[in-house]
């Protein structure tokens, strides 16, 4: 099962991460496989930022791509080289998000 979880708002940090550590348990427990993501966009992208608190770093090292959304790195004066190591630049998150859901991905938002 495919699946994107998606981030807007900076406070629901910790609500996504804990969402996605249930669903690997769980789907791990089921013995479902299948891609897993995240799209950053909106002020959250941020926190995306290479020193952050917020460390991307541990997704990735479960093979979940982490996509940032481009337009948000626009508007936040946010280069792709501003960003932690092993993310996804995309050019709009509303399309990332389109794109998915159009090739079958369940869509999570906090």
């Amino acid at each position: 099962m495919d699946v994107i979880f998606h981030i807007d708002e900076s406070s629901k940090w910790p609500v996504v991460f804990g969402n996605i550590k249930n669903y690997l348990k769980t789907a791990q427990d089921q013995n479902v496989s299948g891609q897993v993501e995240l799209l950053i966009n909106g002020d959250p992208i941020v926190q995306a930022k290479a020193g952050s608190d917020i460390a991307l770093s541990e997704l990735t090292a479960l093979g979940i791509e982490v996509a940032a959304c481009n337009n948000a790195m626009r508007s936040h004066a946010i280069t792709a080289a501003d960003l932690q190591s092993g993310l996804t630049v995309v050019p709009a998150g509303v399309f990332e998000l389109a794109k998915r859901q159009h090739e079958g991905f369940a869509y999570i938002k906090p």
